[in-house]
């Protein structure tokens, strides 16, 4: 069986598929078009965010049996077209996501505390102390909407500090110790800092709109 790689990845990956007996190659370079006329040759690819795998993609790849991603979704990828070609498709749901809730806190403590604006106007020799002085974390209520694989680790990362995570899912039960599950209007009611971590799919797509923020009853910062 023969697997192309369109992203680099750590050596580990074809490394273990050479050892399983599968044939690897490897294009980082090509443009789609290129990429398009050779398909026909491979079995299956491995890709994170080069390009959109569409239907036209798709048909030109013949013998595919499978398509990896190096990533927590799929959203790059035609997946129901995919799929009617009895195509299997395989991702990393867990792959990222300590990096995500390190990432996410990271972010939400720099927004709190202006580290960005503050950092550039020092650079340019301003020392605006009190326009840039910095709100707690401790005390406010942090919710998340979508409660997987990241929405957890970022809770996780929250233990730390005294603080309420709430979160919103579609599906139901998936609360822990670290977080209580409640309705989207209870979280409106009752959240200070919004945290997004969904796929982007059908549902998800524009669904931060004019109607979701004018029911939260705290203003965005």
């Amino acid at each position: 069986m023969k697997i192309l790689h369109l992203d680099s990845n750590h050596p580990l990956l074809i490394n273990q598929l050479n050892d399983l007996g599968f044939t690897n190659d490897e294009d980082y370079i090509s443009s789609k078009k290129e990429i398009e006329a050779k398909i026909h040759l491979y079995d299956g690819f491995i890709i994170r965010s080069r390009f959109s795998i569409d239907k036209n993609f798709l048909d030109k790849a013949t013998n595919l049996k499978f398509i990896g991603r190096v990533g927590a979704g799929l959203e790059n990828i035609d997946c129901d077209y995919a799929e009617s070609k009895a195509i299997t498709l395989i991702a990393a749901p867990e792959g990222n996501k300590n990096a995500v809730g390190e990432h996410s806190l990271g972010m939400l403590l720099s927004l709190f505390n202006k580290l960005n604006k503050a950092d550039k106007e020092v650079r340019n020799g301003k020392w605006l102390r009190e326009e840039n002085r910095g709100i707690e974390l401790d005390g406010r209520t942090v919710g998340l909407i979508g409660y997987g694989n990241m929405g957890k680790s970022f809770a996780k990362k929250l233990r730390g500090f005294d603080v309420e995570v709430l979160c919103y899912d579609i599906k139901a039960g998936v609360s822990n110790e670290n977080c209580k599950q409640v309705s989207l209007e209870e979280l409106q009611e009752k959240a200070d800092v919004l945290s997004l971590h969904t796929p982007q799919t059908e549902l998800t797509k524009k669904m931060i709109n004019a109607n979701l923020i004018n029911g939260f009853k705290k203003n965005f910062g």
